[in-house]
């Protein structure tokens, strides 16, 4: 497993690059130091707009999950962990994360250079953990 804390290059210029998280590597993170970051990004995504949102949502919708009311859990996210991304478009990959000290795994959507004002930013969708 392989500790990482997510945006690390946040707010650098960064040269144009592919996905910089590997979804067969097993990542583990510390949520309480991801929180408010996080949250911060959330906001902004709701003041802004997000269009790699819809590929979370197709991927929700393709599983049985509600976009409306997100409810993925952590016995059908878990044999995603470290084996392949939940989805990978132009617009974003899915992988999944686990936290460190937790038996509780996070949907992490990494965006690509094509989201405007999210280039390279990795999100955590499930903020709560899975269910």
């Amino acid at each position: 497993m392989q500790k990482i804390k997510l945006n690390k290059t946040f707010g650098q210029i960064v040269q144009a690059h592919g996905y910089e998280l590997v979804p067969t590597v097993e990542y583990i993170i510390n949520i309480e130091d991801e929180l408010k970051e996080q949250t911060n990004i959330m906001a902004t995504i709701q003041a802004m707009g997000l269009p790699a949102l819809e590929d979370y949502h197709q991927w929700l919708i393709s599983n049985g999950f509600d976009p409306n009311l997100p409810n993925p859990t952590n016995d059908f996210v878990s044999k995603f962990y470290g084996k392949n991304p939940l989805w990978s478009t132009a617009l974003s990959q899915g992988i999944v994360v686990k936290a460190e000290n937790e038996d509780d795994y996070f949907i992490v959507m990494e965006c690509s250079r094509e989201n405007e004002g999210f280039k390279y930013t990795q999100i955590i969708l499930t903020l709560g953990g899975c269910m």
